[in-house]
């Protein structure tokens, strides 16, 4: 009488594909927790650049004289706390600047708004700043 082989796994061999398999898995799980740290980066970035610009248009509107000529100082983008940017702040800074954007100490008809944000990351501090001249007309 004749016996048929059967065709099966081991539990070895098992084992080994349970274990290729977790690997791939803990791959993919790194890939997605990498990509949300990367899209909550971007996000507070895209923040910032908005803010930013929101703060240089506010101050462009201004006429060229009334554009104070001051070093700023950080302060609360928001002073409610409740307000999701009460965290954030920010610095605007204007100085003369002349012909090639060296700042001066004197009038030169031209001015220099560096608007910078602030913010945290983790227990990192970042930050944004963006720049432009307004000339007197």
């Amino acid at each position: 009488m004749k016996i048929k082989s059967k065709k099966s796994f081991t539990i070895i061999e098992s084992l080994i594909a349970i274990f290729i398999l977790e690997i791939g898995i803990l791959g993919i799980s790194n890939v997605y927790a990498n990509s949300f740290k990367t899209a909550r980066v971007a996000r507070n970035e895209t923040i910032a650049s908005n803010l930013a610009s929101g703060l240089l248009d506010e101050e462009l509107a201004n006429s060229y004289d009334s554009l104070t000529i001051a070093v700023g100082t950080k302060t609360r983008y928001s002073t409610v706390p409740s307000d999701p940017f009460y965290e954030w702040e920010k610095k605007i800074d204007v100085a003369y600047v002349d012909a090639n954007l060296a700042e001066q100490v004197a009038e030169t008809n031209m001015k220099k708004i560096v608007v910078t944000i602030y913010w945290k990351e983790g227990s990192s501090d970042k930050s944004f700043q963006i720049a432009t001249i307004k000339a007197k007309h």
